[in-house]
This record gives C-alpha cells, sequence and structure tokens, in this order.
C-alpha cells in the first residue's frame, strides 16, 4: 500500500514539474515585452532602512522567467530625504549601470 501511495506522489510531482517546465518555457519564448524600453520608477523619501532591499527585490523579479531574466534601468527618485537615502542610492548607482538616481525637481523637469 504504501509503494503504490509513493509512486502514486512521485508520478504527480513528475507530472507537476513538466506542467510547470512546459508553462515557464511557452511564456518566456512568446513574451512580448521589450525590456531595452522598460524603466521602474521607484520614488523615496528618507528610505534608508527600505531602499536597498526594496531596489533587490525589483532585480531578483525581473530575473525570474516570467519576465524573461532582463533587468530593467531602475530609476530612483528621492523626494526630498532628510536622512542617508540618497548616499544609498548613489551607491546602488554606482554598483549596478542599470540603476539611475535623480532628485524629485529634475525629475519633474524631465517629464514636462
Amino acid at each position: 500500500m504504501a509503494g503504490i501511495i509513493i509512486k502514486s506522489l512521485v508520478t504527480f510531482f513528475a507530472i507537476f514539474g513538466f506542467v510547470q517546465l512546459l508553462r515557464e518555457f511557452v511564456g518566456y519564448m512568446f513574451s512580448k515585452i521589450d525590456n531595452d524600453d522598460l524603466v521602474v520608477v521607484i520614488k523615496v523619501r528618507n528610505s534608508e532602512e527600505t531602499i536597498e532591499a526594496t531596489v533587490r527585490m525589483v532585480i531578483w523579479k525581473s530575473l525570474s522567467y516570467s519576465h524573461g531574466g532582463r533587468i530593467p534601468d531602475i530609476l530612483i527618485v528621492d523626494m526630498g530625504s532628510d536622512d542617508s537615502t540618497p548616499i544609498i542610492a548613489k551607491k546602488l548607482c554606482d554598483d549596478y549601470s542599470f540603476i539611475h538616481y535623480t532628485t524629485e525637481d529634475l525629475y519633474n523637469k524631465a517629464k514636462e
């Protein structure tokens, strides 16, 4: 009896894994998003404790197969922070070429 249960579970997980793999492959092949034109804008204010985790989450989410495994440009807009948020954001810009930093004033001028 235990052998039948084990074989059934192994078969179930094998089929489930195959379906997941097929779904990811089809999603990757027919992905219509061109990440060269995609920019993620993150507006921050006094976010020294969360900014790095937020940026890293965007990076990891973008690397998933459902997004084609490509990282979009990330624009960090400082909305007038009084803490060390700008320093951390500028360090992230130095570490990663796809991360950019600007202030609220410059961002608003660029939108016009």
